[in-house]
């Protein structure tokens, strides 16, 4: 089979799920990120968690963790381990007085300049191989995440060992 873009693509010849597809996808796009990264201040998921802090330049810890599609313990996990590395820090609501807001300090917008050096080199490489743009992936990358919060909000149905499966 080939793309509008003549770019061909094998068949599966196992037939495995969408889901399954993107979770070997997440696999092939962490590796790249890990080795692209690997000399720099930050880990690929660091990054990323650091990025979402920079574009909002202060916003709570659910709306950082929402921008990041992650829980918001996970988020509260990683903002703990920043702020050990003096690279966030907590600043009050403007608001509302029982929240804060989260900002990169000088330390950690080094941090995120230095890696973000290597991120650029790679994701320009990334964009160079896909060889026809980021338009389209990016449109379908939204709605396959605006489908899985859809239905992670709905609810599944599955069982909680039958939804951790990721193949077939």
């Amino acid at each position: 089979m080939s793309l509008p873009n003549g770019m061909l693509v094998r068949p599966d010849q196992l037939d495995t799920s969408l889901l399954f597809e993107v979770f070997a996808l997440n696999q092939s796009v962490g590796r790249f990120l890990a080795e692209a990264m690997r000399d720099g201040p930050l880990s690929p998921a660091e990054y990323a968690i650091y990025s979402a802090v920079f574009e909002l330049e202060s916003a709570t810890p659910t709306a950082l963790a929402a921008r990041l599609g992650m829980r918001l313990t996970t988020f509260m996990d990683q903002l703990r381990a920043m702020e050990r590395r003096s690279h966030a820090r907590r600043v009050p609501h403007p608001s509302d007085g029982r929240s804060y807001h989260v900002m990169l300090t000088a330390e950690g917008l080094a941090a995120h300049r230095a890696a973000n050096h290597l991120f650029e080199r790679a994701h320009d490489a990334f964009v160079e191989a896909l060889d026809g743009g980021v338009v389209r992936p990016r449109q379908v990358l939204r709605a396959m995440r605006e489908a899985a919060e859809r239905a992670s909000a709905a609810g599944s149905g599955a069982s909680p060992r039958q939804s951790s499966a990721v193949g077939g």
